[in-house]
């Protein structure tokens, strides 16, 4: 009997296009979708070259010690910091500037540089940095050899420039503004598991379809039924996450870390919830199928929002401010098992996180299976 319902559960899973268009196509969609809107995000906060004018006058040719300290700051290697040119006036810098090919000009004047721009921002910070540097050790260098021509020593310690802070890294994969958006993802795919849970129930009762009615008819006993039924649901839906994963890793290179093993292990046990979800909505609830269907949808969507699927951060803001209501959030809790893994070397909260999803997904086969006992029908 188990292989007769578990394989007819199977092909019926895989021809139901509506389902498989919302828990594979859709996701693969929305992927895609991040991916080109969000890759470079990540990419924005890295230090570019920064393209600069000089203007070529009388002053530049003659200010050795600037062209070094500039030539210094944009030889070609991985210290290069500008992207300089030479524009032979004023008004050819300005011309640059207007059609954005330069950040920034510098004009020397009265021995000092003068630096132009047409806005604010990073880049423009970064060349006044450079240009007030040069000046305030151009004037202390000044100020040393009119005091003291023969410390010749002391202005070598201008130059020496340490550093008294250390970078180190508190999580074991660099940051990724971009990467959550994909956890968000795979919570809320693996929530819409309910659809395979929905159908797997609602097969079985005589009162939504004349298929439930003859199951209902049939010496088989419910309870392994059900099992079968939700078993078979569950592998269609596990395979459906494992293509949109290995779509995302494979073929959009998103990095999911190291530990891949148990991304899979979080999609299983986020696929058995969303399928106990669905189940849950399909016992208890007494509406139409339609309504059945939109319900699912609508639950779905505002804990996929709380996991922080629509705007970022969000669900940082409702664990800080909301923290029960954050806890007892299925998608963000799948997320935040996702971005344990990713970040942490320490897995206490990811099995923390695995144990509250486990705890929901046996609340809700417990549920079900209650009110599918107490199911009767006087005529069918």
């Amino acid at each position: 009997m188990f292989i007769n319902i578990f394989g007819k559960r199977i092909r019926a899973a895989l021809r139901n296009w509506s389902t498989l268009i919302w828990t594979w196509i859709f996701p693969i969609m929305m992927a895609t979708l991040f991916y080109f809107a969000f890759s470079a995000l990540d990419e924005a906060d890295l230090l570019t070259v920064i393209p600069i004018g000089i203007v070529d006058n009388q002053e530049y040719g003659e200010d050795t010690a600037f062209r070094s300290a500039l030539g210094s700051l944009s030889a070609d290697g991985d210290d290069k910091l500008f992207e300089a040119t030479i524009y032979p006036s004023a008004e050819d810098a300005g011309k640059a500037l207007e059609n954005q090919d330069i950040d920034g000009y510098i004009t020397l004047e009265n021995a000092a540089p003068n630096l132009t721009v047409s806005g604010s921002g990073l880049n423009q910070t970064i060349i006044k940095s450079f240009l007030d540097q040069y000046s305030q050790t151009k004037h202390a260098i000044t100020s040393i050899l009119a005091e003291n021509p023969g410390a010749v020593s002391e202005i070598s310690e201008l130059f020496n420039r340490e550093s008294f802070t250390k970078e180190i890294s508190l999580t074991q994969n660099p940051p990724s503004q971009t990467i959550n958006y994909f956890y968000a993802l795979l919570a809320m795919v693996c929530m819409y598991g309910a659809f395979q849970g929905h159908e797997s129930v609602s097969y079985l009762q005589a009162n939504l379809s004349p298929l439930g009615a003859r199951r209902t008819l049939s010496p088989a006993k419910r309870l392994p039924m059900v099992v079968y039924d939700l078993l078979a649901s569950f592998v269609v839906h596990v395979l459906c996450l494992m293509m949109l994963v290995a779509y995302i890793v494979l073929v959009l290179g998103v990095d999911f870390g190291s530990n891949l093993w148990m991304v899979i292990l979080t999609c299983g046990l986020g696929s058995l919830l969303g399928i106990a979800f669905g189940a849950l909505i399909s016992a208890v609830t007494k509406f139409k199928e339609n309504i059945k269907v939109a319900l699912i949808i609508t639950i779905t969507m505002i804990c996929s929002y709380g996991a922080g699927l629509m705007v970022s951060g969000i669900n940082y803001t409702i664990a800080r401010t909301l923290p029960v209501l954050s806890w007892l959030n299925p998608a963000a809790r799948i997320a935040d098992s996702f971005y344990c893994l990713y970040y942490y070397d320490n897995l206490s909260k990811y099995f923390l996180n695995l144990g509250i999803l486990a705890a929901m997904t046996f609340t809700m086969f417990t549920i079900t299976a209650f009110f599918l006992r107490r199911q009767r029908y006087e005529s069918i």
